[in-house]
């Protein structure tokens, strides 16, 4: 955004806060004369902007006839990520938002999520409900992955609304094409059949308590700190969508490894059996990690292509905490052990933004002299293709 461009929108929201004051003394003609110089305005700004938009596209070698997505960062998206981050870092330490401020934050959310929401339309001094800087979010996302994100096993669906639906076809077993003779009818062929898979994103939150000393460090460490904080956070609740939800299917008792080998030659479909992963807990995977071969050499291989990475039959193992995970209690006990194409299995619905707004006047933040930091993420999880993967519970003992 240019500074014409926010001089203009500044300008706007004076017209429209003149409008309502004189509406509000029941000034109704001189309101309307008003609201005239409203519409002029924002005709204005409509011109602006598409002005701005084609210096945009020159700069980056033209938009193309069929309206492709923005390409590359461009200069202008840099600066005003630069300026939005420093306006969030004020937010973070209370510090007053200015008008011209405000129209940055206006514009860096309308491109960064469509315009959907989390911001607060009057903001006051210091207090503002903010997006977290794209720059800061694929920070966390990054640590997120260190901290192993079961997420990054299933299908993430962003989304831009609060419900919905996405439309999958059911699986069914195909009939052939029929035999026609020449000039025989043709019969009507089975027909494909859909499911639905509704969604109602929900709003999951906790509250961080900054202390003022840390605040008034460098940019840099509070941004190392929060982002840390949100990743394990985000990691620990995702998860637990996560595992939660597997847990619901219905379990199946796994003797050996030649029970585990019949299910991914057998039991999963062909096609699910290629892409398929193993997960489960560290006792799961120490009880993997033990057996043998008929020569005494141990069954998990190391992936080459990524070290560190361990494969049971060619298949990747993707490991969780005991402390998340737990075994089934009982005689004996039984580690829980998931195997299949788990994007294929489950889907998580996100509004890819985390939202944060801060105080250090409410709840407990005045008597403990520290910032209180509240985030949100909005998502929520569906089976998708309940055939994709078996639950099996591996006798440990």
């Amino acid at each position: 955004m240019t500074k014409e461009l926010r001089a203009l929108l500044n300008q706007l929201d004076t017209m429209k806060q003149d409008v309502r004051s004189l509406l509000g003394d029941n000034k109704v003609e001189e309101a309307e004369t008003r609201m005239n110089d409203v519409r002029t305005l924002q005709k204005k700004i409509e011109v602006q902007r598409a002005l701005e938009e084609g210096e945009r596209g020159e700069h980056r070698g033209g938009i193309p006839a069929g309206g492709e997505p923005r390409g590359p960062e461009t200069r202008e998206d840099a600066e005003l990520e630069k300026e939005y981050r420093s306006i969030f870092m004020n937010a973070l330490r209370r510090r007053p938002v200015s008008e011209e401020q405000r129209s940055i934050i206006r514009e860096y959310e309308q491109r960064a999520v469509m315009n959907e929401g989390g911001t607060n339309p009057a903001i006051p001094d210091g207090n503002s409900a903010l997006i977290v800087p794209q720059d800061i979010q694929t920070r966390i996302n990054t640590i997120m992955r260190t901290l192993n994100d079961l997420s990054q096993y299933v299908q993430v669906e962003p989304v831009s609304t609060l419900s919905g639906s996405r439309v999958l076809e059911k699986d069914e077993t195909m009939t052939p094409f029929a035999i026609v003779d020449e000039y025989g009818l043709i019969p009507e062929t089975d027909n494909p059949k859909f499911v639905n898979v509704p969604y109602s994103v929900k709003k999951r939150s906790g509250i961080l308590p900054l202390t003022n000393e840390l605040l008034a460090d460098s940019d840099q460490n509070v941004i190392d700190y929060v982002t840390k904080w949100i990743a394990r956070k985000a990691v620990v609740t995702k998860n637990s969508q996560i595992t939660t939800l597997l847990r619901t299917m219905t379990p199946t008792v796994l003797a050996d490894l030649t029970a585990i080998k019949k299910v991914i030659n057998v039991t999963l479909d062909p096609a699910i059996s290629a892409t398929a992963v193993i997960l489960t807990n560290q006792d799961g995977y120490h009880w993997l990690d033990s057996q043998k071969d008929s020569d005494g050499r141990f069954l998990l291989q190391d992936d080459i292509t990524q070290p560190g990475r361990k494969l049971l039959f060619g298949k990747p193992l993707a490991v969780a905490s005991n402390r998340y995970v737990a075994n089934i209690t009982g005689t004996p006990n039984k580690a829980p052990i998931w195997i299949g194409n788990l994007a294929q299995l489950i889907v998580l619905f996100e509004r890819r933004f985390y939202e944060l707004a801060s105080t250090k006047e409410g709840g407990d933040a005045f008597k403990r002299d520290t910032t209180d930091l509240r985030t949100i993420m909005r998502n929520d999880i569906k089976f998708w293709d309940s055939g994709a993967a078996v639950y099996g519970q591996i006798n440990l003992s």
